[in-house]
Formats: C-alpha cells, sequence, structure tokens
C-alpha cells in the first residue's frame, strides 16, 4: 500500500518524532517528493484525486507506525480539498508549489474588517497541527453576515506559538499561529464549502467528515496496534496465576472483549465509507442520512478505539507505565485524539437528535 522506503524511514523516525516535535526533514522530503501531501489534491492542480477508500487504506498503515505522522497527512489532505472551492488563481498560488503543505485549527479570537479589494486581519487560531512545515495556514472566520469563510496566509507571514506541551501526537506539533493587522488581498479569501468548481467524489463529501474519516481511521489503526502488541508481550511476560500473561484468563477475555469492539468499529466505518463512496462516484451528493451515519461512524470509532487502548493499557499492568513499552505511546496518542473535535461526545447529541426529529438541525 506504502512505498517500502517511506515506512522504513517512518520507523526510523519515531523517536526524532516524538523529541522534536515534528516530522524531520529527511523524512518530509521524502512524503513531499512521494506527493503524500498531494493525495486528495484535484488532478487539475496536478493532484492525485485518490480514490478515497485507498488513501484511507494508506492512512491506517502508517498510523500503525506513527499516528503523528499520519495525522499530518490528513490534515493537509483533507484542507488541499478546499482547492475545489476556491478560485483558480489562489489555488494555482497556493499549489503550483509541489512543497505545498497546508494546516488550520480553531479560531481563538479574531477582528477582521472587509472591504471592496482587501481585508485587515487580526486574530489568533490555535491546534494548527503540522505548522512547523506548513507553506499556507488557512483562517477561519465568520463575517458580518454570519458567513463561514475561509483567509489563506503564507506560513511565513503568521507568527508562531509553541504551546505544544503534551504527551500525546507530540510529532504534529500543533502550535498556534497569529496575525495582527495584516492586509490581505479578496482574492485569498474564499466561503467556505460554497461554489464548488470540482466534479469528482472527493469533492461532494463534507470537509469535517473526510477529517472524521481519516482521524477515525488513525484511531482505529492505533487500538488495532495496541491489541496486536498486546498478543505479542503477553507470550512473554510472567503471569499472577499462570506462566505467562498470556494464558491468564482475565487477559484471554479481555482480548476477546477487545476484539469484539475492534471488529464491529471496523466494519461500521468501512461499511459506511464504502456506502458514501459509492454514492458520490456516481456523482450524487449525500443525503441526510448517511450524512448522519458518516458522523456516528467516525465519533463511534474514535470513542470505541479510546476504550480498546484504555483496556490493553489496563491489561498489561505496570509494565505501560514505562516508555520503552509501545502501549505507552499508543495510550497518550490515542487519549490525545479522543480530545479531538471529531472525536467529541456532543456529535452524539446531534446524531440523537436527528433520529428523533429526522433532520439534520446542524451542519456536520
Amino acid at each position: 500500500m506504502n512505498d517500502t522506503k517511506t515506512i522504513k524511514l517512518i520507523e526510523s523516525s519515531i523517536e526524532e518524532i516524538d523529541e522534536k516535535r515534528e516530522i524531520p526533514e529527511e523524512l518530509l522530503i521524502e512524503l513531499i517528493n512521494k506527493n503524500y501531501f498531494r493525495l486528495l489534491l484535484p488532478k487539475s492542480l496536478n493532484g492525485i484525486e485518490m480514490d478515497f477508500i485507498e488513501y484511507l487504506k494508506k492512512l491506517f498503515e502508517i498510523a500503525s507506525i506513527d499516528a503523528s505522522v499520519a495525522w499530518c497527512i490528513n490534515q493537509s489532505n483533507v484542507l488541499s480539498t478546499n482547492a475545489a472551492f476556491m478560485e483558480k488563481n489562489l489555488a494555482k498560488k497556493i499549489f503550483d508549489d509541489p512543497k505545498a503543505i497546508i494546516t488550520n485549527g480553531p479560531p481563538i479570537e479574531y477582528d477582521i474588517k472587509e472591504n471592496k479589494s482587501e481585508a485587515l486581519v487580526s486574530g489568533k487560531w490555535s491546534f494548527s497541527s503540522g505548522i512547523k512545515h506548513s507553506t499556507w495556514v488557512l483562517a477561519i472566520f465568520n463575517d458580518k453576515n454570519n458567513k463561514s469563510k475561509n483567509i489563506m496566509l503564507p506560513t511565513s507571514s503568521v507568527s508562531l506559538e509553541d504551546v505544544w506541551d503534551v504527551n500525546g501526537l507530540r510529532g504534529t506539533g500543533s502550535y498556534s499561529f497569529s496575525v495582527k493587522n495584516k492586509v490581505i488581498p479578496n482574492e485569498n479569501i474564499f466561503y467556505d464549502r460554497l461554489n464548488l468548481n470540482e466534479s469528482g467524489p472527493l469533492y461532494k463529501i463534507p470537509r469535517d467528515l473526510k477529517f472524521g474519516s481519516g482521524f477515525s481511521t488513525i484511531a482505529l489503526s492505533l487500538a488495532n496496534s495496541s491489541i496486536n502488541y498486546a498478543l505479542d508481550f503477553a507470550k512473554n511476560k510472567k503471569g499472577v496465576y499462570a506462566e505467562k500473561l498470556s494464558d491468564e484468563q482475565v487477559f484471554l477475555r479481555e482480548i476477546g472483549i477487545v476484539k469484539g469492539l475492534y471488529k464491529s468499529s471496523k466494519s461500521f466505518l468501512d461499511n459506511t465509507i464504502e456506502k458514501a463512496w459509492a454514492v458520490v462516484s456516481d456523482g450524487i451528493f449525500l443525503e441526510e442520512e448517511l450524512l448522519a451515519d458518516l458522523r456516528l461512524a467516525s465519533t463511534h470509532t474514535i470513542r470505541t478505539s479510546e476504550e480498546i487502548v484504555k483496556k490493553i493499557y489496563n491489561l498489561l499492568g505496570s509494565s505501560s507505565i514505562f516508555k520503552f513499552n509501545k502501549i505507552q505511546r499508543y495510550f497518550q496518542d490515542m487519549l490525545a485524539i479522543s480530545q479531538q473535535v471529531q472525536g467529541r461526545m456532543y456529535h452524539f447529541e446531534t446524531i440523537g437528535d436527528y433520529y428523533i426529529n429526522s433532520k439534520l438541525k446542524k451542519f456536520i
């Protein structure tokens, strides 16, 4: 699925990724040269415009080695699908650069004054994964008419604030960025998810649900890696009531439980995405029921993956607290993912309301 050289380079870079909180230069160059940040970009802009299901398979494999690298790849790729809603001049300005990498984050505060030709922009945005190696940032805001818009800013033009003192997903380097009284031409501003200029199926899936599909795939990969690691680790760990942990009844029971959780979540997520992809591949936009199912499958998978990784962490006992044990990294990364917006519990309220009223009351 992924190039062997790339996989080996990720494997050999794990400690450096964690220590420096970024993708190391050698690996970054490899990912750029292999078009890993252009997988979902329209072909009209020299992107790959990849089959979404195949894309998620690539992401799953990368996440099994390092979740931070997979996260940064997904962040930039999903944001690159905004090119389908940009004026051509802006899209070319950004993506004619073969090294183009995009990041964004939710706004903390902003003051934006628009006029006919330009805007005066001040504000701060947070959780911008991969910003240290990005070339452009996307700043989200609502205009005076409460319409959602995006501002594209060269990363070199914004101020970075290192707030990423965390234990999980350290390699994403999710800093905040800010600007003050920056004059931005109107050609760099476009409405969020309006004025679609591309016909491909990728661009008929709402951006947030592409995020949800990608990040839940990463979570599921961590859950799978945790189970596989536990199976290998237990064969060499002394048990309390048996010669090996792998012979303990409690271990056998919990492995059965987490395997059931994993397989049911994977089936729900895979089947829902496959159904959605078949619909948009026929040129049809997703109806509310399938939108609701995609949201539910993504959030459910993240929360279930968290449950799996926590169970494995506890199952392996005191060994889990040490850095040499891979479950420690899986655990920290999974907890970070569970707090990201795609895994928030309020999504269940949105879906519950849909099943009560047969109508989505807010965009998901």
